[in-house]
């Protein structure tokens, strides 16, 4: 059965790895313009994809439950990936001073992934 929480589990997972190895190649293709924004692009993806793992911890984490339940734990799931999304970018972009072209850049491999994750995870 397609709809089970098992299978939630597995495309989170398969998502989460597509999301870091896409996040790895970025980085490391961007390296040759600095070693700041490849490390900007590195924590860009990993913002990304951390966010989504953090998403699906809450979302599947409490097994079967009510419809009410799921659907106020997918609210809870999105509000705490925008909270560590809106943070740590502001860490990244005020505080550390990344550079934004590589941070953009591993954010966009880090989602581009996420969409092609998805796709093929049917």
């Amino acid at each position: 059965m397609r709809n089970s929480i098992a299978h939630g589990w597995h495309v989170a997972a398969r998502t989460a790895i597509l999301q870091f190895g896409a996040t790895l190649a970025i980085s490391l293709a961007v390296a040759g313009f600095g070693w700041r924004v490849g490390l900007a692009a590195l924590a860009g993806g990993t913002i990304v994809s951390t966010g989504n793992g953090l998403f699906a911890l809450r979302l599947f984490g409490r097994g079967v439950a009510p419809a009410r339940s799921v659907l106020r734990s997918a609210w809870a799931a999105e509000a705490l990936k925008w909270v560590w999304l809106c943070a740590t970018l502001y860490l990244a972009i005020a505080v550390w001073k990344l550079p934004f072209p590589g941070l953009i850049a591993g954010i966009l491999a880090a989602q581009f992934a996420f969409w092609i994750a998805l796709i093929a995870t049917r």
